[in-house]
């Protein structure tokens, strides 16, 4: 078990630091705003629906747009 935590630990830090801790901040920056406008269109998108008095027509692509948000933000803000 032991060895597979550290396994796991060892791939984890080699991803965050090729793709967080190295990585210009110009190329951060347009990751980021890349997120959050994929936040913005899929919301746009889960509020399309048959019913227009509901703002939230498909929950499933909510959840996906703030996933998204939420890691702009912080993908930024690292």
């Amino acid at each position: 078990m032991n060895l597979l935590l550290g396994a796991l630990q060892n791939l984890w830090n080699n991803f965050y630091n090729t793709c967080v801790r190295n990585v210009d901040n110009k190329v951060r920056y347009s990751v980021g705003i890349a997120l959050i406008v994929a936040a913005l269109l899929t919301f746009v998108a889960c509020s399309k629906g048959k019913n227009k008095g509901m703002l939230i027509n498909n929950w499933f692509l909510f959840w996906i747009s703030m996933i998204f948000l939420i890691a702009g933000v912080l993908y930024m803000s690292i």
